[in-house]
């Protein structure tokens, strides 16, 4: 008889027969109990927040022109990833045991499938989880902020001229990060899936 274990992260890296309703919130207090899946969260959120976003702070502030505060692109970059990793990682533990759900509802008979598939559901799930982030961002940490005023004091030039920039609208501004955001984060989330599967390689049994 197969050994039928509980949800975790785990089921997608080395694919296992799992048990238990897979949306339940005991699912999810399940999922997160094994240390790996503690621990792919925080891989996945620092890869996803900060790899991606190098990727987006190119795409948005050089690529679409809109520009930022009157600081490096270093901070630049680092003052917006940090605000996704803090705004982006409970949307991350929510996303991450779904995806693993229909990874293997989707390809139970297929074990080399199933990280692949969980790499695209979770990487199109945060995309869509993402899509008002230039909002957020404009509100929160963008050019003219609080938050941006007091970094520019901090560790840039409060003097400084800043040149135009491009403004789009709203529904605009959401469809260019989706339309981005979609490979990019199916892609990092693919690295995950090869990261994880190389720092858990140690545990496994």
């Amino acid at each position: 008889m197969e050994c039928v274990v509980s949800p975790s992260i785990r089921t997608v890296l080395t694919p296992a027969p799992t048990s238990g309703p897979p949306l339940s919130p005991r699912a999810y207090v399940t999922f997160y109990r094994d240390p790996a899946s503690r621990l792919a969260l925080l891989v996945t959120a620092i890869t996803m927040c900060y790899a991606g976003g190098i990727a987006m702070f190119w795409f948005h502030a050089i690529y679409l022109d809109e520009g930022g505060p009157a600081i490096s692109w270093v901070v630049h970059w680092l003052l917006d990833s940090s605000f996704a990793f803090v705004a982006l990682t409970p949307a991350l533990a929510l996303i991450m045991p779904f995806a693993v759900w229909v990874a293997r509802s989707v390809a139970p008979a297929s074990n080399h499938l199933i990280p692949w598939l969980y790499a695209a559901v979770a990487g199109t799930a945060f995309a869509l989880a993402t899509t008002p982030g230039p909002l957020a961002h404009d509100l929160v940490v963008g050019r003219g902020t609080w938050v941006a005023d007091q970094v520019t004091q901090a560790m840039g030039d409060p003097s400084a001229p800043l040149p135009p920039t491009a403004d789009y609208p709203p529904l605009a501004a959401m469809a260019q990060q989706l339309g981005a955001g979609v490979p990019l984060y199916v892609a990092l989330m693919a690295l995950t899936v090869i990261l994880l599967r190389t720092l858990l390689r140690p545990h496994e049994r």
